[in-house]
């Protein structure tokens, strides 16, 4: 077992972590500090645009489907960025 073993884990799950640890960070400070009705709003609020920045940042389908598509891409006289992704 090497040190990249046990990063993959975290670094599939880094921005639930990141995101979790901020509205933690955020609840505690503005509800069990000092409670307020803007404190909750600001947590809310914040945990909404982190949501929809996941739902916009997600990888959608791709537009090429097979090798042939891949293969006439790269090759057509305009750049092309080949990203090979893959929840594995």
């Amino acid at each position: 077992m090497t040190i990249l073993d046990l990063y993959k884990p975290i670094r599939r799950t880094s921005y639930l972590l990141t995101s979790s640890l901020i509205i933690l960070i955020l609840t505690h400070h503005f509800l069990t500090k000092s409670y307020s009705h803007q404190g909750l709003l600001i947590v809310l609020a914040v945990t909404i645009a982190i949501i929809a920045f996941w739902l916009w940042q997600r990888p959608g389908r791709s537009d090429l489907q097979n090798a042939e598509d891949v293969v006439s891409a790269i090759g057509n006289g305009r750049p092309t960025f080949l990203n090979i992704y893959s929840n594995y």
